[in-house]
């Protein structure tokens, strides 16, 4: 009876724990998908502001206006890079623990490419010719 009890303790415990992972994978999921939608408008923006800067690429401040947009185009391709490489797909044939992993490594991949595409936009922005 006691080992019965004990199997059965065990039993709960994976399962809870299972539960458990599969819940933060799920949270995991949904901080990811948010924050590229948040980050994909911003790429447009990184698109309009490369070509409005490239009408003063050649002017007095050519160094800067080039600087400028090599960091946008970085940012931008950064995000490219990024989407090329996710794949939900893959998703659905991993085991809960390599999900929690796999988002979590693609979670901070993009909070790191939200602060190079914010402070590439805001270095644009504030530029005045």
């Amino acid at each position: 009876m006691l080992n019965k009890l004990i199997i059965f303790g065990i039993l709960f415990s994976l399962v809870s724990c299972s539960q458990a992972e599969e819940k933060i994978s799920e949270e995991l999921q949904g901080k990811v998908l948010g924050l590229h939608d948040e980050l994909m408008p911003k790429t447009e923006e990184i698109v309009s502001l490369q070509a409005q800067l490239d009408s003063l690429s050649t002017g007095k401040d050519s160094v800067h206006v080039n600087k400028l947009k090599r960091a946008l185009a970085k940012s931008d391709q950064a995000m490219m890079d990024w989407m090329h490489q996710f794949s939900m797909d893959s998703l659905s044939k991993m085991d809960v623990k390599s999900k929690v992993e796999y988002l979590g490594k693609q979670y901070t991949q993009l909070k790191d490419l939200q602060k190079l595409t914010d402070s590439t936009l805001h270095a644009a922005k504030a530029y005045r010719p």
